[in-house]
């Protein structure tokens, strides 16, 4: 069982995420005062959960040879 905390944090990304098809972790990650890693961290756990869809990926840069 979550925390009221947890509950609250959920709740915070969902109405970041409201009305809009797509929006960036680091984008989240600003609007909650949190770091980019820490935002992946919560869509992961809540893609898990069903209650959001991780939708794209990008690298950083050419694959190491």
């Amino acid at each position: 069982m979550h925390s009221e905390w947890w509950s609250d944090v959920e709740s915070d990304v969902l109405r970041c995420l409201e009305g809009r098809d797509a929006v960036p972790p680091v984008e989240i990650a600003k609007k909650l005062g949190m770091s980019e890693a820490a935002a992946t961290s919560l869509l992961s756990i809540m893609a898990s959960e069903g209650k959001v869809r991780i939708c794209a990926v990008a690298s950083d840069g050419p694959a190491p040879t």
